[in-house]
């Protein structure tokens, strides 16, 4: 028979707990302690309070400091003179200089072969010599002209003198009653009558000198036109040899080597490298904004220069605006053509403003509200700005110096009035 288990039991008696308001006490004090710590959490859900990772969001200071309104834009260096070459006249071009080659100003870079000129230049000479010649040939017509006159006009004189001894000679014979009174006035008639032919051979000696003088200014005219033209023709001949108008470099042969080319062709290009001028493409969005002589910040191969706004395009394309603008200071910065260049250009310069950096918030808000941060939490505020900088904005209203705010997109959470943060 198996024996039961009765002599293993035993008896235990029932405490009785004589204070229960320890108990009580102890769980109340953790209800409260859970209480406390879940509060924040529990305010959150019931108010729907987002919570955001503080990492996932940006942050800046706002600060009072000199904000310069300006825009960063692109853009390519080119040289301030870079002429183009063009042949003077038609014909066989020769090319002398090769691209990249070096050249001073004055140096003959290419040559025109221009038989047609060559051909009308001579003609021209061979016409002034002919033109010469005749005018001295006229000189010798009108020096024998003028001997004729001069002894006509001679001659009349001899006529005069004779005639006044006559009548001389007349008037004592006449108060001698050896001639009759017929005769002395027939004497006076011969006197008057060789007196106006003097007159009139001494006029007309006059009038042909002043003739000869206009013939052999006349002639002296052509001479000189031909001459000009003569000096026309030798100038086209000597720009046939086309030279290098600057100190540089060779651009771009735009011919081939004795290639037939027309007037006014374009030959070569010339690269003055001590002289550069920046070509910047502006947003028409600033167009009104820009402004000859404004500051211009330019960084090339890693160094910054310093520009001008020296010119602008009065027309807008592919809604962009060229400007050109100089470059100083380029003499110790290894340059090449069409480089390309970043820059920002100055329209305004604001001392001591209220500024912070310039984030995603300004599209959440369009600029009107902004999230102060303050331990672990960022309260919404209404804010308003003024000048924005490629990478600051002003504040003008809102916001106080040394104000954190949220400068991420708020676009998650924008609805929202407050926000919570954590690690």
């Amino acid at each position: 028979m198996i024996n039961n288990t009765s002599g293993q039991d035993e008896v235990i008696s029932k405490s009785v707990n004589n204070k229960p308001w320890k108990k009580i006490t102890i769980g109340s004090l953790v209800v409260i302690a859970i209480t406390w710590l879940g509060l924040p959490t529990l305010n959150q859900w019931m108010g729907g309070v987002p919570s955001i990772e503080a990492n996932t969001i940006s942050r800046a200071k706002v600060f009072k400091g000199t904000l310069i309104r300006d825009v960063a834009v692109s853009g390519k260096l080119v040289a301030a003179n870079a002429p183009t070459l063009y042949s003077s006249e038609a014909g066989q071009v020769s090319l002398f200089a090769k691209p990249g080659d070096v050249v001073k100003k004055g140096t003959i870079v290419a040559s025109i072969l221009s038989p047609e000129l060559q051909s009308t230049v001579k003609q021209a000479r061979a016409t002034l010599e002919r033109l010469k010649i005749e005018s001295s040939r006229g000189e010798l017509s009108d020096n024998e002209a003028l001997l004729d006159l001069e002894r006509s006009l001679d001659s009349a004189k001899i006529t005069y003198n004779a005639s006044v001894r006559e009548l001389t000679r007349a008037e004592l014979s006449f108060d001698k009653k050896v001639i009759s009174e017929l005769e002395l006035v027939t004497k006076q008639d011969t006197k008057t009558e060789s007196e106006l032919l003097l007159k009139h051979a001494q006029k007309r000696v006059d009038l042909s000198k002043k003739r000869l003088a206009f013939e052999s200014q006349t002639r002296q005219f052509f001479v000189k036109s031909q001459q000009l033209i003569v000096d026309e023709l030798q100038r086209r001949v000597e720009l046939l040899d086309i030279k290098a108008p600057v100190d540089g470099v060779v651009g771009n042969w735009l011919v081939q080597k004795k290639e037939r080319v027309a007037n006014t062709q374009p030959i070569m290009t010339i690269v003055d490298l001590s002289q550069y001028e920046a070509e910047l493409n502006v947003p028409e969005f600033y167009a009104d904004d820009l402004g000859l002589g404004l500051d211009v910040q330019i960084k090339i191969a890693g160094k910054p220069l310093i520009g001008k706004v020296i010119s602008i395009s009065p027309e807008i394309k592919d809604s962009q605006v060229a400007v050109r603008v100089s470059v100083d200071n380029v003499a110790d910065i290894q340059l090449r053509q069409n480089q390309r260049l970043n820059a920002r250009i100055e329209f305004e310069k604001k001392d001591n403003v209220l500024m912070v950096k310039r984030g995603g918030f300004l599209s959440s808000h369009a600029g009107k509200a902004a999230y102060i941060v303050t331990d672990n939490s960022a309260q919404k505020a209404p804010i308003s700005i003024g000048s924005q900088s490629v990478d600051f904005v002003e504040i003008t209203s809102g916001l106080k110096a040394g104000d954190e705010i949220i400068i991420s997109s708020s676009e998650a959470f924008q609805t929202h009035t407050q926000i919570s943060l954590h690690e």
